[in-house]
């Protein structure tokens, strides 16, 4: 897993954001932009799920914070879980689920092995249109900046599969997720698979929001006060 600190100015709170697959740092800057600066929150973003393991030099200083707060978006609901990371006061999912592939509570096995199979620029040209609800959003999500190459992100989808389908490697552990947020205009993770997924947990859904939330929620202030 990388990391990068987004915000650190000694607050005594954090915000641990964990991103989609595929994707880098250049979203979690774009959601910060948004954000007012009375946002008393450090934060800390993370993607590459190569190795789901945060580092234990960032799990070292996120121990020493009075409050970890914990957002994480699609495929990264499910590595937030496996990543070491311990003590979480609040923890929002954001169209993701802790089963990613899944008939009924994720991504459809079938589904999943065809974005694996045919991952190539065009492919992802057809599934950046997908999560971002259309081309208007397509491009805007393009202007963010996501600096990822086609077979880093087909390495990084291979590497969670085989994580995926090695039960020994499932990961125990101590905190749950508070609430969800699902946008019924999901084409990735189905609203349906989610609902499957949080029956027992407090929901929040976004009528017009596409798998990508962030041009619906905008900045860290509004994802949080969705589970206010």
């Amino acid at each position: 897993m990388k990391t990068i600190w987004i915000e650190q100015r000694n607050n005594h709170r954090v915000l641990v954001f964990f991103n989609g697959w595929g994707m880098d740092e250049q979203i979690a800057r774009y959601i910060h932009s948004s954000t007012p600066g009375t946002f008393e929150y450090d934060v800390l973003a993370c993607h590459d799920y190569h190795d789901l393991l945060l580092p234990e030099e960032d799990r070292q200083r996120l121990a020493a914070y009075d409050e970890r707060v914990v957002v994480a978006w699609s495929f990264g609901v499910y590595a937030a879980l496996n990543s070491g990371l311990e003590h979480i006061g609040r923890a929002i999912a954001l169209n993701g689920t802790p089963y990613p592939v899944s008939s009924d509570e994720g991504i459809a096995p079938e589904i999943f092995q065809a974005t694996l199979d045919n991952w190539s620029e065009d492919g992802r040209e057809r599934f950046m249109r997908r999560i971002a609800g259309g081309r208007d959003l397509a491009g805007r999500l393009a202007a963010v900046g996501m600096r990822r190459s086609i077979d880093e992100q087909k390495s990084e989808l291979a590497a969670l599969q085989q994580r995926l389908t090695d039960s020994s490697s499932q990961a125990e552990h101590g905190w749950r997720y508070s609430h969800a947020v699902i946008g019924a205009r999901d084409m990735i993770f189905s609203p349906d698979a989610q609902k499957r997924a949080w029956r027992d947990l407090p929901l929040t859904v976004v009528e017009t929001m596409p798998h990508v939330p962030f041009f619906h929620l905008k900045g860290w202030h509004e994802v949080m006060a969705c589970s206010s």
